[in-house]
């Protein structure tokens, strides 16, 4: 019978501690919103998975939280170990199909239908290319003809999908848009894709999220390598880019005498033309 009581006891509180759970993950915004039709299929997928989490989190901290409470040792401690619990193999068959079948789900939803959703390519309505350098980022536009070294600023159109195609000069970086919440690796000798579709326009100065990071740690000034991101209008895009065209891509976000590493870079630089010479 106490036994009884503790197993109901126990089950009360997983109950309990699994609705308070689930009312986070469902009311709490755990992430600030995205903006691009990418950052939805993830967010959805981080949101699926801490409902699935929840009640085996919940059922880790019942079992733990109960036995403590109710068979910690009190007083003088004993002389040895208490009786063995014996296993019962309804409970022990029932908790392995359960995490087998969670397992297996997750696996496949939103696993492979979420890596299937963000591999649809299709046609870009924009080619972006980045070469990533210790430690700027270099942007051109073929479509265009407009090329930006040492990037102080991407501007991109909203309701677009933009083909990103990544490359480095050096050491690997990789490209990060936390708004966007994709992230691939820019590989030196390599040619690496990804697709993003802005939803939202915005700007880094009201959005701290709409920046273009290197996630790849690559030297002392990878901290500092960053471009802000600005999302407008397809018209808005279109005057940018005639003008950064028109000018050479001369002052236009970008800035050939800014160099993200400080003077250890320029040292280096030194070093490799004497060296040339």
């Amino acid at each position: 019978m106490s036994d009884r009581r503790d197993l109901w006891r126990a089950g009360a509180l997983w109950l309990a501690l699994t609705a308070i759970g689930e009312y986070v993950v469902l009311n709490w915004p755990l992430m600030s919103p995205g903006m691009s039709a990418q950052a939805e299929e993830v967010d959805f997928a981080f949101n699926l998975l801490m409902i699935y989490s929840v009640p085996v989190f919940t059922f880790v901290v019942t079992a733990l939280v109960y036995s403590i409470a109710k068979w910690r040792v009190k007083g003088v401690e004993p002389d040895g170990d208490a009786p063995p619990i014996a296993d019962h193999a309804g409970f022990s068959w029932g908790w392995f199909i359960v995490s087998t079948a969670l397992a297996a789900l997750i696996f496949f939803y939103p696993g492979l239908t979420g890596l299937l959703a963000l591999a649809e390519e299709g046609q870009p309505d924009l080619v972006v290319e980045l070469e990533a350098v210790q430690w700027h980022w270099n942007v051109s536009f073929p479509e265009y003809g407009v090329t930006l070294d040492n990037a102080r600023e991407l501007v991109l159109p909203v309701d677009h999908t933009i083909k990103f195609e990544l490359t480095s000069r050096d050491v690997i970086h990789a490209f990060w848009v936390p708004a966007f919440r994709m992230k691939q690796d820019a590989i030196p000798g390599e040619v690496t894709e990804v697709y993003v579709t802005p939803t939202e326009e915005g700007t880094f100065g009201t959005d701290s999220e709409l920046r273009l990071q290197c996630a790849e740690l690559c030297g002392t000034g990878h901290a500092r390598m960053y471009v802000p991101i600005r999302v407008v209008s397809a018209e808005e895009f279109e005057a940018w880019i005639a003008e950064a065209g028109g000018s050479g891509g001369m002052d236009m976000g970008h800035d050939e005498g800014m160099d993200m590493g400080g003077d250890e870079m320029d040292g280096n630089d030194s070093m490799d033309m004497e060296e040339e010479g």
